[in-house]
């Protein structure tokens, strides 16, 4: 089950990332059929190249957070009713996921990352995304945290839940959303 998810959760990225570039020349329904097809092909026909299998090697695990961030994103296009982020959200999750990695590569001496090996902590940082979510009423942030938590109860893929509700590419897309949203006067 987790190289099937693993697959689908690649085809959903590599989908996107079509998708996006395709949003530049398209429209909605038209960039989601290339990103689509494109998808299909890639999984379908190119899962053995060295290229797929590469960036499955570099990339996996997914987790929940980017397949579902990717799927949001055409989901606003098509004009669906999905929570977005304010932009001190993406500034202040910018800033914590950094320090967070930078505490999982050893450079803040605290281990934040062994807490998402046991269940205690990791219900209560699901409780209280959840919490976040019905302050907030963005509903979005909690369905990840708890479909990352399904799927590390139930064993597909890593052992820590942050694997499964984080990825450090979380970095690069966080930054060019706010970028994004920086108005440019030339």
């Amino acid at each position: 089950m987790t190289g099937v998810l693993s697959w689908l959760a690649l085809g959903i990225l590599l989908g996107w990332v079509v998708f996006a570039v395709a949003l530049l020349v398209t429209g909605a329904a038209a960039a989601v059929a290339v990103g689509t097809a494109t998808a299909a092909v890639c999984l379908l026909l190119l899962r053995d190249t060295v290229a797929l299998r590469g960036a499955m090697a570099l990339l996996a695990p997914f987790g929940v957070m980017l397949p579902a961030l990717a799927l949001r994103h055409a989901a606003v296009k098509f004009g669906a009713p999905v929570p977005g982020f304010a932009t001190w959200e993406l500034a202040l999750f910018l800033l914590a996921y950094m320090a967070f990695l930078a505490t999982a590569f050893g450079v803040i001496p605290v281990d934040l990352y062994r807490l998402g090996y046991a269940p205690a902590p990791v219900a209560l940082m699901v409780l209280a995304v959840c919490g976040y979510g019905a302050v907030t009423g963005n509903w979005f942030l909690p369905l990840v945290a708890v479909l990352g938590q399904a799927g590390w109860i139930m064993g597909w893929g890593s052992s820590n839940w942050f694997d499964h509700v984080t990825h450090v590419l979380l970095v690069p897309v966080a930054a060019v959303a706010l970028l994004g949203r920086v108005p440019l006067s030339w």
